[in-house]
């Protein structure tokens, strides 16, 4: 049988159940005959969950993946509604994860197969996922640091190891001016600006002047921002 024609048959007798517990009292044939409609719904259940994964049908209790085949179309519809108050994606999560918790909490008034629960589950914790990286407020705000100054380009690279590793290279072992080259390549900054920079670092007993390691305060400038980053000198990869 097809989705369509199992999914008839499971509104059908969920409504036979509800006229059947509508009453005030039941007789023991009428509770025979409950017994049998919840049996009934029992395995409908599954044939109709069954079905829709088959089909790729979405319903209240379909499986994970169906679900997530169809969401696209269905978060469309509902922002192309002009009768609900669905105005975005977040907003449309919110109403299913709402839904979701709901069918969860009823589950044991359904008389539905017990594994239909599991893909409840699953879908309430993987929209939550997915809000979290919609939601703007959880998004991680970058800075940018465009504006640091060549000096401050010289610690950076000094401070998180990126100088004494280049300098262990061939041609930068035996050229700093090579390696000023290098280094305006990446930093936008003139070679012979930063040859002055680096030279006074790799070459003690050369003149100090210009070594931006002796400016206390870029150096802690510096170092303030790697730690913003998250970045000590302490870790090691």
């Amino acid at each position: 049988m097809s989705f369509q024609e199992l999914y008839s048959n499971l509104q059908e007798c969920e409504r036979d159940q509800i006229f059947l517990l509508s009453g005030d009292t039941i007789s023991n044939d009428l509770k025979n005959h409950l017994s049998a409609i919840n049996d009934t719904i029992f395995d409908l259940s599954h044939k109709v969950f069954l079905a829709s994964k088959k089909e790729n049908i979405y319903w209240s209790y379909c499986s994970t993946e169906t679900y997530f085949k169809n969401y696209d179309n269905r978060l469309n519809e509902f922002l192309n509604n002009d009768f609900n108050e669905i105005h975005n994606e977040i907003e449309f999560i919110e109403s299913e994860i709402n839904i979701l918790k709901n069918s969860e909490r009823n589950f044991s008034n359904t008389n539905y197969h017990p594994d239909l629960i599991y893909p409840i589950r699953k879908k309430i914790k993987l929209l939550e996922n997915k809000m979290e990286t919609l939601n703007p407020s959880n998004v991680e705000k970058l800075i940018d640091y465009s504006d640091t100054s060549c000096g401050e380009k010289i610690i950076f690279l000094h401070q998180v190891g990126v100088l004494d590793y280049l300098k262990k290279l061939s041609p930068f072992n035996l050229s700093i001016n090579k390696l000023a080259e290098y280094l305006s390549a990446i930093t936008g900054e003139n070679a012979t600006t930063l040859q002055s920079y680096i030279n006074p670092i790799f070459s003690p007993t050369s003149g100090q002047k210009n070594n931006p390691l002796n400016s206390n305060p870029a150096v802690k400038k510096v170092s303030k921002k790697l730690a913003d980053m998250g970045f000590s000198a302490n870790k090691t990869n």
